[in-house]
């Protein structure tokens, strides 16, 4: 059996959006180690943060946090306010303070 564990920085770890699939993926390579699900709002100019999910084998990487900045940095680069529903997003926020607040006020 081989180890599929990823092993490479964080630095590696890109975001990518799959619009198709309404969600932002973390991956190396063509492997896939977690993703954020959105949903977009009808007028286009907000997005909606919903589920924030790592893979197993990809916890304590830094996936997540990887994750929340490549999903957030996305939204800032389109110019769409951001509606969080993710804990997850939410504790990233609180953790990065004034950060992204352009993007989560009002």
């Amino acid at each position: 059996m081989t180890d599929t564990t990823p092993t490479r920085p964080v630095e590696e770890i890109q975001v990518v959006d799959i619009p198709d699939r309404r969600r932002y993926e973390a991956r190396i390579g063509e492997r896939m180690l977690g993703f954020v699900s959105y949903d977009l709002d009808p007028a286009g100019d907000r997005i909606v943060l919903v589920h924030t999910e790592v893979l197993p084998d990809a916890e304590g990487m830094g996936v997540g946090s990887r994750l929340a900045r490549g999903a957030l940095d996305d939204a800032r680069a389109r110019g769409l306010k951001v509606t969080v529903v993710c804990p997850f997003i939410t504790a990233y926020l609180r953790r990065h303070p004034g950060e992204y607040e352009d993007l989560v006020g009002v």
